[in-house]
């Protein structure tokens, strides 16, 4: 691939420098590996949306069924209702004894409910958020760490254009970051917001615990340049986990400059999860297990 072929010294070179200035953005750590000599952990992994994997979101059986379609790990969906909530304490062990008998890995959790139900307005939302950090801390292991969570900020939770909404933002996170940072988790914010709105509200709360979660075809719909955005956020080490988007194809198939995604990634020394969501053409089993193939040979993941 044309300006990503590298040695593997010099690959290996990248991949401990960036290490060591996330280690400096994460004193707490953010799925770093304890010894710089565990490459597996300094390694591209590849991971779906559980409402991608059809009619098993908020379910454990997710695991199973994203695991035959050739993902690593899941981004599972915090519900406050439904039968395996993950608000149900009682449900939090079903979902971790499923992701060790598949073998599976918790990619991160999200509150996709946060679209409807919206974190600005909602008086329980902190509660749910709070909720959803001790969620995290049963749900993880040493071997299967669960230490970020999306909050959504899209629908009836849109921050664009809503400035007096930005600070009711800023200081909600302000009262969850002390915990989520006891408890060595990050809060990873999605919107359609630029990259200096997003900034400008993590500098407001001045937690190392507050992240962007970075959506790349979100970004490109609201006309922004992904390849200035991703390198000025990665300099700040800002960007927590990527999702893999494509609103109409497959991902073999985007008109996206996947190639040079991975390029602006490596460059920037982000190393960790790349989430599919959508990318559906046709059948939804084929086009996932054809994204799960796709990533994995662009990305070099092996395991």
């Amino acid at each position: 691939m044309k300006g990503m072929i590298m040695s593997s010294t010099r690959r290996t070179f990248l991949k401990t420098a960036a290490l060591g200035s996330a280690a400096l953005a994460f004193p707490f750590g953010n799925n770093l590996p304890k010894v710089l000599g565990e490459e597996s952990q300094r390694a591209y992994k590849v991971g779906i949306c559980d409402w991608n994997v059809n009619g098993y979101a908020a379910n454990p059986e997710c695991f199973a069924v994203a695991k035959a379609l050739g993902f690593q790990g899941v981004q599972v969906s915090y519900a406050l209702g439904g039968q395996y909530a993950l608000s149900k304490k009682e449900n939090r062990p079903l979902f971790r004894e499923a992701a060790e008998k598949a073998e599976m890995q918790f990619a991160s959790l999200a509150m996709g409910l946060l679209n409807d139900r919206a974190f600005v307005k909602e008086a329980d939302a902190e509660e749910w958020v709070s909720d959803c950090l001790d969620a995290m801390e049963s749900l993880g292991s040493e071997q299967r760490p669960c230490d970020q969570v999306l909050l959504a900020f899209f629908g009836n939770g849109d921050l664009k254009g809503k400035p007096d909404d930005h600070k009711v933002v800023i200081e909600k996170l302000k009262r969850l970051a002390p915990k989520a940072e006891k408890l060595k988790k990050v809060l990873a914010i999605e919107t359609y917001l630029s990259a200096e709105d997003h900034v400008k509200i993590i500098d407001a709360v001045g937690s190392d615990a507050v992240k962007i979660y970075y959506d790349i075809q979100n970004a490109l719909n609201m006309g922004y340049n992904i390849f200035e955005e991703m390198p000025w956020l990665g300099k700040k080490k800002l960007i927590t986990q990527v999702h893999l988007k494509d609103d109409n194809k497959r991902l073999e198939n985007s008109a996206i400059d996947l190639k040079r995604v991975r390029k602006t990634l490596d460059e920037i020394g982000y190393f960790d999860w790349l989430v599919v969501e959508s990318a559906v053409e046709g059948d939804w089993k084929e086009s996932q297990a054809a994204n799960a193939q796709f990533v994995r040979k662009l990305f070099d993941i092996q395991a």
